[in-house]
């Protein structure tokens, strides 16, 4: 028996769904099954076909990292395909990618949530050596739900009593955040109930109790418990919405309270934060993840939309007098880093520019500087121009001003860029700004100089950033150019 193999042009095969026009087409993936696109994150996590975006479901377990997403596959834009991606690391680095779970039909179109181990078997579902994984999603249609694994991630299962929190009519409460409240060795939860969060409580993860609400959040709530200062024996809840929106408080377990008036802790597009809880105590250090928004539609060719942003790590500290939550990047970064560029204690003048003979796509530089004798100074890195102005202490960066009400004429910045993206961190994550950026590819130049007079005391260092897709482009058949 014999068959015809027809040869098809790559314009003319089918979109996946046909009607979405953000649909990709089996040509396109099957054209792009690597990481090395020009606009390609190389230090920063996406999958390799689709859109991402909100980090959800995020748990720590023996060593390993898994990270879910909302994701299409299919689409540069969430529509008939939605689902949770998936993916896991040991280092927070380097991502290997899962099938995803959930799915648009038996899910309704699946939205954010959280994820948990039930170190003390409180579901009753462990069965051998593993501990059990649960999920909680949204799914538009019933309510909040949940999934299990009892194989350490490697199958899920739904749970029978789906929804556990039903889905009020003409409503859409959602993003549910589940949390262990050792003081009374019970389960909290928090979730978006318009026009702020809920508080609910249960002792086995299916039976759900309303405490309290906070209103002036929006979506996707993060809850966590941090030292002030390193003390562990001085504590503060902060409570954390999508729109990188927080406060600091005091939780008494039923109740969130707090005198302070909402605060960012991200000023660029980060979205949707979510953090690694170690363990039921809540101890080890808080990484947080979050998705840089693309604004507007994803008018664009390439085969995958969005990116998570660099792993960080959470802290609270007292700056100038007031509590504040920073973000820093981890320190899995130093692992990336090669062709080194260091200046110790030099002077930059306004006609300077050191960087001036490096060029390149992903870098990592940080610097020290005394300002006292300048009147700011400015990056332009490919084409991008941050400009501080020491006159009004006013970054300046994609169009948005950002007051730093510093209080020293000395500073630290720290800048990870990489092919679509720039993350901007001043004084160890007391400012943060996490952004998309599309640069001319023909642009690979780097300049810091000073705005005028001059930077004293200068600490300079580079580092180019090495891919962390490399080895998977390997396991897929692709092998790129190292040449430069």
């Amino acid at each position: 028996m014999f068959c015809t193999i027809r040869i098809i042009s790559a314009q003319n095969i089918i979109k996946r769904i046909p009607d979405d026009q953000f649909g990709l087409s089996y040509a396109e993936v099957f054209e792009n099954m690597h990481y090395n696109q020009m606009y390609r994150p190389q230090v920063h996590y996406t999958p390799i076909t689709g859109q991402i975006a909100d980090a959800t479901g995020l748990i720590y377990y023996k060593g390993m990292y898994h990270l879910f997403y909302m994701y299409d596959e299919w689409s540069r834009s969430r529509r008939y395909n939605k689902n949770w991606g998936y993916a896991t690391s040991y280092d927070c680095i380097y991502w290997e990618q899962k099938p995803q779970i959930l799915n648009s039909l038996l899910d309704n179109r699946p939205g954010s949530g959280c994820g948990i181990v039930d170190w003390n078997n409180t579901l009753g579902l462990q069965s051998g050596i593993e501990k059990t994984l649960v999920v909680f999603y949204t799914d538009y249609g019933r309510g909040s739900c949940l999934a299990f694994s009892r194989d350490a991630g490697k199958t899920w299962i739904r749970h029978k009593s789906n929804p556990v929190i039903p889905m009020p009519s003409g409503r859409s409460d959602r993003d549910p955040l589940v949390f262990w409240y050792k003081p009374d060795q019970s389960w909290r939860l928090v979730q978006f109930e318009e026009p702020g969060f809920a508080f609910y409580k249960s002792q086995n993860l299916i039976k759900w109790d309303f405490l309290s609400r906070i209103e002036g959040f929006y979506e996707c709530p993060d809850f966590f418990e941090l030292p002030l200062d390193g003390d562990c024996t001085n504590k503060r809840w902060i409570i954390l919405d999508a729109n990188c929106e927080y406060r600091i408080g005091e939780f008494n377990g039923t109740e969130f309270i707090s005198t302070m008036q909402n605060m960012k802790i991200d000023y660029g597009d980060l979205y949707a934060t979510q953090t690694y809880k170690h363990s039921y105590e809540g101890d080890g250090p808080l990484i947080q993840l979050a998705f840089l928004k693309l604004n507007g539609k994803p008018d664009h060719d390439r085969v995958w939309s969005q990116q998570q942003c660099f792993p960080c790590e959470l802290k609270l500290r007292t700056i100038n007098g007031d509590m504040k939550l920073c973000r820093y990047p981890i320190d899995g970064i130093k692992q990336l880093r090669y062709d080194s560029h260091i200046w110790n204690d030099i002077i930059i003048r306004a006609d300077d520019n050191p960087l001036a003979d490096i060029h390149g796509d992903v870098f990592e530089i940080i610097v020290e500087m005394d300002f006292s004798k300048s009147s700011g100074f400015e990056f332009i890195i490919r084409g991008e121009r941050i400009l501080f102005n020491a006159q009004n202490n006013l970054l300046k960066i994609q169009g948005k001003e950002i007051n730093l009400n510093t209080m020293s004429q000395k500073m630290k910045i720290r800048v990870i860029i990489d092919r679509n993206s720039l993350e901007l961190f001043v004084n160890e994550g007391e400012i943060s700004y996490s952004s998309l950026f599309y640069p001319n590819e023909n642009d690979m130049g780097l300049k810091f100089s000073s705005l005028g007079g001059n930077l004293t005391n200068v600490n300079l260092e580079l580092y180019k950033l090495s891919s962390i897709w490399l080895k998977r482009e390997q396991e897929l058949g692709f092998f790129r150019s190292t040449k430069e």
